[in-house]
């Protein structure tokens, strides 16, 4: 039991950005051999090591409105609920609109 584990279980992870180096010191899911990777991918890998039953789809792309063709109003309506850790003030806007 837990989440994105059921019949219909699924958690979407983003982020457009890759591992640097000066993020192990401070991201827990990240080592050493991650770096250059996707941060999404290396996220959503790490999580499934605590819990192999975890449906994740790990996605590249930034949350803006650039990319509202992705993040559109059937890709929200089908999330049942968000955890926004983005780190800037326009990505934080565009997810909380």
């Amino acid at each position: 039991m837990g989440l994105g584990v059921g019949a219909n279980g699924l958690v979407q992870v983003t982020d457009d950005d890759n591992i640097e180096v000066s993020n192990l010191n401070r991201q827990f899911l990240f080592r050493p051999n991650n770096v250059g990777k996707p941060k999404s991918v290396c996220a959503g890998d790490a999580a499934k090591v605590f819990n192999p039953d975890l449906k994740v789809n790990s996605v590249k792309n930034r949350v803006a409105p650039e990319t509202e063709s992705f993040f559109n109003d059937d890709f929200w309506n089908g999330l049942d609920f968000v955890v926004n850790a983005v780190d800037n003030v326009k990505a934080r806007l565009f997810v909380d609109s």
